[in-house]
């Protein structure tokens, strides 16, 4: 299952939805994707199955505005480039929402990896890709998430792989344990980030494309914030 969220051509509101077939399903309820991703697994199931059966509305994929799938509440406890750390949930940002250049920055790095979700019981809900924007100088800028929630039925153990690349350039190459063995001491809520793979400093207007494999794919532009 992929869930989303999105906003809403018809109401404008942030909805949550899935994808399926190039297209996003509203989802006929006012839960959002946090609320969905902490009930039983099979409770999720039925939800999705619902808004396949009785969408709100049905939207091509390309031309959906997609937000952050979640927004944390609390300090998302992270590994960076092998260092322990919790970041901001107000850096988060979807993959539509671009990536902003703070004043008097001419750069910036990405640090590429994935953020596990939990639900209830702490039993693991799904990832999604993430990317660490920072200056240079190694501040946060923001935390790009999306475009999807892939949730914990769509994984078999495998190794998660996530690559940044600059046209055909590839810059950063992350490799995570699939069993989730990265994620045990940083298991304290709803949500933990391993980002190890960091890229040379990225000029304005350089576009970044993020392949997540299964977990989905994006581009950001340097510079271009929504």
């Amino acid at each position: 299952m992929r869930w989303v969220t999105y906003l809403s051509p018809s109401g404008g509101e942030e909805r949550s939805g899935v994808v399926d077939d190039g297209c996003v399903f509203g989802y006929p309820g006012a839960q959002s994707v946090p609320e969905l991703l902490e009930q039983s697994r099979d409770r999720l199931a039925d939800a999705y199955h619902k808004a396949l059966a009785s969408p709100v509305e049905i939207i091509v994929e390309f031309e959906t505005r997609l937000c952050a799938p979640v927004r944390p509440e609390r300090p998302v406890p992270a590994s960076v480039e092998g260092e322990r750390t919790s970041l901001d949930p107000r850096l988060v940002r979807g993959t539509d929402d671009g990536v902003v250049l703070p004043s008097g920055a001419t750069a910036l790095t990405a640090t590429v990896g994935v953020l596990a979700l939990f639900g209830g019981h702490g039993r693991h809900a799904g990832y999604t890709p993430a990317c660490l924007w920072r200056t240079p100088e190694g501040s946060p800028v923001s935390l790009s998430l999306g475009p999807a929630i892939v949730t914990h039925d769509e994984f078999d153990g495998s190794p998660l792989v996530v690559e940044a690349a600059v046209e055909d350039s590839a810059l950063a190459r992350a490799e995570l344990d699939g069993d989730l063995g990265w994620a045990e001491s940083m298991r304290e809520g709803f949500a933990a980030a391993a980002l190890p793979a960091g890229t040379r400093p990225l000029e304005r207007g350089e576009e970044l494309y993020i392949d997540g494999g299964r977990l989905g794919e994006f581009e950001l532009r340097v510079g271009a914030g929504a």
